[in-house]
């Protein structure tokens, strides 16, 4: 079950979902089709499988339901499961399937935390009131240890307690962090790393963009560094399920390229979510479908949950259309008044 470490209310009767975000719905009975075949005996492979439906996705789940990893509902119609080549086929050639990929493991991005040139000064704003769903290893809250364990320790977050010779980790969230799903089956928490430094770097007391914005940990990678794509979908879908208010997503990840991942990002930046994903490229790339794309992914996160303190009626297509991604800077323009009027920059 997720921690909850202080957001609001509103988020108790997600936390309560979380254990059954991606399960396969029980009461499904199998249909004909290759749930009625015999044992598989050949080989299979791991595929994310995208439907062009709900109730089509809904049947397939329950033709093959013993052997769908995952079953998304808000961000994707579709699942994860595992097929033989006779079954990959079959299922490609299904008038209910949109798309399949195959299944992958996906890695952290580079973060650069660089100030962004020309960057938004947003009187007053400093994030308060907005989510940022850090879409990665998780978040550490704090931790305590011998002064001699290695970890992910920075000095910037080190002091010393007491005379003893521990160390106390401590990245600045206080209550603002919320441990709000993980894929791996853990806690939430971070031992990796990157996650807890992606937070730090959008909403860290001291080095944050915004520092008082709430962080929801989304972990969808595993303490090695990595993860896969089926579980950083399900991440997404339990965002799309359960984010409330003004909110933003950041995914400092290297699947960009999956076109399941796209279309699920494309759908919860229309479910009113700003959505942020890492790129190795330098300069910011704003998509049709509305998902930001930038190299600072973390910087424009941040500065996304100052400008939603200010408008949190702004929907994602017009803060995107306020972000001025040119060769060589990502900024956001200084008088929103007008956009926010008429929906145009």
């Amino acid at each position: 079950m997720p921690r909850r470490i202080g957001l609001p209310s509103l988020y108790l009767a997600a936390a309560a979902a979380t254990a059954v975000t991606t399960a396969i719905p029980l009461a499904m009975a199998p249909a004909s089709g290759i749930a009625s075949r015999p044992p598989v005996t050949e080989p299979t492979r791991p595929y994310i499988v995208t439907v062009r439906d709900r109730a089509g996705a809904r049947d397939l789940v329950g033709e093959m339901r013993w052997r769908v990893r995952r079953f998304y509902t808000s961000a994707l119609p579709g699942f994860a499961t595992v097929l033989t080549a006779s079954e990959l086929a079959e299922l490609s050639a299904d008038p209910r399937v949109l798309a399949i990929e195959p299944d992958r493991e996906i890695h952290p991005m580079p973060i650069t935390t660089s100030a962004l040139p020309h960057a938004p000064r947003a009187a007053r704003a400093t994030g308060k009131g907005v989510t940022v769903f850090i879409v990665d290893s998780g978040v550490t809250h704090g931790r305590t240890g011998n002064s001699g364990r290695t970890g992910t320790f920075h000095s910037e977050d080190l002091r010393m307690s007491g005379h003893t010779g521990n160390l106390r980790v401590s990245h600045g969230f206080g209550d603002r962090l919320w441990w709000a799903f993980d894929a791996t089956g853990r806690t939430g928490e971070d031992c990796g790393g990157h996650g807890t430094r992606v937070a730090r770097a959008i909403a860290g007391r001291s080095h944050g963009v915004a520092p008082q914005a709430d962080v929801a940990s989304v972990r969808v990678l595993g303490c090695g560094g990595s993860g896969s794509l089926s579980d950083a979908l399900a991440g997404l879908d339990w965002v799309r399920r359960h984010a409330r208010g003004p909110a933003v997503a950041n995914l400092s990840l290297d699947g960009a390229d999956s076109p399941a991942l796209r279309t699920a990002m494309a759908r919860l930046a229309r479910s009113g979510v700003f959505v942020v994903a890492a790129t190795d490229a330098g300069r910011c790339r704003l998509s049709p479908t509305g998902e930001t794309y930038s190299a600072r992914a973390p910087r424009l996160a941040g500065a996304a949950a100052r400008y939603l303190e200010l408008h949190p009626a702004a929907n994602p297509s017009v803060l995107a259309s306020w972000l001025k991604c040119a060769a060589t800077r990502d900024t956001i323009r200084q008088n929103p008044s007008r956009a926010l009027r008429t929906g145009r920059p």
